[in-house]
Parts: structure tokens; sequence; C-alpha cells
């Protein structure tokens, strides 16, 4: 699931928005949250500094690409959101560890300005 959520963002990411990074290769005081808390759901910290776990962070990625924004903002809707809440932490307790991985991506890479570290 981890490997094509990031494969269908970057192929929405026309605009370079977002940074991919690969959690299992990151030094743990780089991650945006405990690495326990990071395979539970994918995160996200904004350009901001606030940091999204999960559902919230597909959502708030989904937002930053320019095809993404309509579907998006259906995902903000509060039941449809809370229906998506639920059938992502299924999938993310059930799927396969080691579909997590990042291929591609160079460990501990300097966040580029205007970019939002996924």
């Amino acid at each position: 699931m981890c490997r094509r959520t990031t494969a269908i963002l970057r192929r929405l990411d026309w605009l370079g928005r977002l940074e991919f990074r690969d959690m299992t290769r990151e030094p743990p005081e780089l991650l945006p949250v405990p690495l326990e808390t990071a395979i539970r759901g994918m995160p996200m910290r904004t350009s901001w500094g606030k940091v999204l776990v999960g559902y919230p962070a597909v959502r708030r990625a989904l937002v930053q690409t320019p095809l993404g924004v309509l579907p998006a903002l259906l995902l903000y809707v509060p039941g449809f959101s809370h229906i998506g809440r639920a059938v992502y932490g299924h999938i993310a307790r059930n799927r396969a560890r080691d579909a997590c991985e990042v291929h591609d991506v160079p460990p501990s890479a300097p966040a580029a300005p205007g970019r939002t570290p996924i």
C-alpha cells in the first residue's frame, strides 16, 4: 500500500511540491514521528512544521497536487472522513511491512524549500 500510494502521489505531483523519504533508511532522529508510529501510517511534515500521520497525511498530500485537489476535498467531508480513517487504519494494520520502503530516495536528503516531506 505504501509503495502504491507513493507511486500515485508522485504521478500527481507535477509541480514537485512533495518530497518522499524512505523511513526505513532514515536515522530515527530525523523521522517526524517515532518509527513505531510511522509504521502505523504514512507520516508527513507540512511546510509549516505540523506532523500528520496516516489518513490525514495522505489527504493533505493529495491537496498539494494539481489533480488531487478535487478528490481530496471530498476526503474532508465529515462522514467520508470518518469512513476514510477507518479504511486507512484497517489497510495499514494488515499490510506487509516491507511494502513501506520508498525506493530511489537518498537517505537524509535535506528538504528542499517549498517542498513537503512525506
